[in-house]
């Protein structure tokens, strides 16, 4: 009574059965067009051919079990050969599953296959094994190789299966999704249940184990069929399953927080490098504003200072109009006078003596000789010759001999290097600068000593330094205040034609240094032109 009553239900029961499976596969296939970047979502489609051809091999069993029940009548022969590759088909799609979601969560690459062909492979030859060892008709030998089928790719295929779901646990907790961890948990288990008593207890056939365990032995033991427990599992594994299919949408909505996330940030970061851009333009503006003022201002001073530079020259010109007019002018005037007279005195009766005539050429030859050395001083406050004739050495060194005899600050001149030829104009803005430099010292230092230094060694430096009073450098220079330094100015004017770089070190009480550095290194030239060198 107790085995009539499962007789009837078993149709119920292999309906339920491949129910379960069959909407798990559903699901799984529907949500495997979700883009995704987890292993699981990626190797789906195989767990969900698994599901669907698994759940039609049971109606197809549902089939052969109503038939004889409800009409007493079998199925045909070749009805078990379909069954037998559904079957078959879904265990190799589970084995795939495994073998891909494995290889991708444990060693991060692609699948080799080999464990899936290898099951494959054992499955053929224990199929052809069986038919040679028994020699089995086609409904026999059918029957065995479904019970081989579960033994060599399904349990295989379950557990490689099970082995890949637990790695997924680890992916779904380092993406925040714990919640999901207990659902595969429970799969897993479901599945390995499945696996390990529901696979193994399976059709009687001729070869051991399943000649011994199988599903009468499993009914006899338990008091119910064994598809029972397959149902039941099967239950518990698309639940669980589907469950776990709610990872796929929370993964999205991660993903599309991630993005806003991402945007936002983008536009804290464009709003940030807006900010910065615009701090930096408001700089350069100032910046800009800055360097406008200062090019108007050196604007206006070059003007004032040309206007000095004019009204120097004047001054130049006049003074050397009257000392022209007052020295040599006035000799040349007496010398022009004595000249006419002692004519006179040859064309007078009385022409004298020669002692007179020689008296009067003597005073008129001392006149002469005066007069042509005051021309020669005037020429040399001009230019001196050195400069043209021996070059800058020998011109510095002449203007510091002049320095040392006009008045009584001791200078001193010292050469670093081996001194060669430099660009006229180099020569002659290194002579200005080392000139009005003394001049300052003479006037305004008050110091007792000086020094001029030119350095031949890596390019052409002029120093001129004093241990006099000192000064402050920025006031003396400061464009906005009262300018006093025009000498200081010019030097830099005459510094910045020659693309030279003019330093002041002072401060009020320890004297002070002006540097004048080329930028460049001049390069020398032949030493054909020693005849500007100093010897």
């Amino acid at each position: 009574m107790f085995d009539i009553a499962w007789d009837d239900a078993i149709v119920v029961i292999f309906f339920i059965y491949g129910l379960a499976f069959y909407s798990m596969g559903l699901a799984l296939w529907i949500e495997s067009g979700r883009a995704s970047e987890l292993g699981f979502a990626r190797s789906m489609r195989l767990l969900a051919a698994f599901g669907l051809l698994h759940g039609l091999h049971e109606w197809m069993d549902m089939i052969e079990q109503g038939s004889a029940h409800f009409f007493e009548t079998s199925v045909p022969d070749w009805w078990l050969w379909p069954r037998l590759v559904l079957l078959s088909i879904s265990f190799v799609a589970l084995l795939a599953f495994g073998e891909q979601l494995l290889d991708r969560e444990r060693y991060g690459r692609a699948s080799s296959w080999f464990r899936t062909w290898g099951a494959i492979a054992l499955f053929a030859i224990a199929a052809v094994g069986v038919q040679v060892s028994y020699d089995l008709d086609d409904v026999a030998w059918a029957r065995a190789i479904e019970v081989l089928a579960r033994y060599t790719m399904g349990i295989p295929g379950i557990i490689l299966t099970c082995l890949a779901l637990w790695q997924q646990r680890e992916t779904f907790r380092q993406r925040g999704m714990r919640q999901f961890v207990y659902d595969l948990t429970q799969a897993i288990a479901a599945l390995l249940v499945y696996g390990l008593i529901g696979q193994v207890f399976n059709g009687e056939s001729v070869f051991f184990p399943s000649n011994t365990l199988n599903g009468e032995a499993f009914q006899e033991w338990t008091g119910f069929p064994i598809q029972l427990f397959r149902a039941w599992t099967a239950i518990l594994i698309a639940f669980s399953m589907i469950r776990v299919l709610r990872s796929l949408e929370v993964e999205n909505e991660q993903r599309l927080l991630r993005a806003e996330q991402a945007k936002l940030e983008a536009e804290r970061r464009s709003h940030a490098e807006l900010e910065r851009l615009n701090t930096e333009l408001q700089a350069a503006n100032a910046e800009t504003a800055r360097l406008l003022d200062e090019v108007r201002q050196r604007d206006a001073l070059r003007g004032e200072l040309l206007q000095r530079i004019t009204l120097a020259q004047e001054g130049e010109r006049q003074r050397i109009a009257r000392e022209l007019h007052d020295g040599t002018g006035q000799a040349l005037t007496g010398l022009a006078l004595g000249l006419r007279g002692i004519v006179n005195l040859l064309h007078a009766d009385d022409c004298g003596s020669i002692t007179d005539y020689a008296r009067q050429l003597s005073e008129l030859e001392q006149m002469a000789t005066t007069s042509l050395g005051e021309l020669r001083h005037l020429i040399n406050d001009l230019r001196p010759p050195q400069l043209d004739d021996m070059g800058l050495v020998a011109a510095l060194r002449w203007q510091v001999d002049n320095f040392n005899r006009r008045g009584a600050i001791k200078a001193e001149f010292n050469i670093s290097g081996k001194p060669y030829p430099l660009p006229p104009e180099v020569e002659t803005t290194l002579f200005r600068i080392a000139q009005e430099g003394l001049t300052n010292i003479a006037k305004h230092a008050r110091a007792s000593h000086a020094w001029i230094m030119l350095d031949f060694n890596g390019g052409v430096r002029l120093s001129v330094r004093d241990n006099g009073v000192g000064f402050d450098p920025s006031a003396a220079m400061d464009s906005a205040g009262p300018r006093a330094a025009w000498g200081l100015l010019g030097m830099q004017e005459r510094a910045n034609l020659i693309n030279a770089h003019l330093s002041l070190d002072s401060a009020p009480g320890v004297g002070a240094t002006l540097t004048v550095e080329l930028d460049e290194p001049v390069s020398k030239e032949s030493d054909d032109a020693d005849s500007r060198r100093d010897r």
